[in-house]
């Protein structure tokens, strides 16, 4: 059972494919355990557990994912420390409760230089 939206499905692989690998990445979105969820009102944490994840802490940051759906605007990062993943939306303005069960739409962000 997954715990993801498509969206953020979408959003973990263009945060994790390249640290984690397409393999470990596709497994935790689809046979992760949940740990928790938090919406905090400017965004929200949702915490999964799954085997294959490495206990050294690393921060998935790269490249910078956006997620918005109407005016609502933000970015995704992940956390993964002692086999968990903590899955981040930061928005720029308030985010709604309903957040997750919007069309929201994923892309990376590229710079021009």
């Amino acid at each position: 059972m997954t715990y993801f939206r498509a969206f953020e499905v979408e959003a973990l692989r263009l945060l994790g494919n390249a640290k984690l690998g397409s393999v470990v990445v596709e497994a935790i979105c689809r046979d992760a355990e949940f740990v928790s969820y938090s919406h905090s009102g400017v965004g929200y944490f949702l915490t999964v557990r799954h085997h294959l994840l490495p206990n050294a802490r690393m921060v998935l940051s790269k490249p910078v994912v956006l997620g918005q759906v109407g005016e609502v605007a933000g970015s995704y990062l992940a956390f993964v420390e002692n086999t968990e993943l903590m899955l981040e939306y930061a928005g720029t303005t308030d985010v709604p409760e309903n957040f997750r069960d919007l069309s929201v739409q994923v892309a990376a962000h590229s710079s021009a230089s």
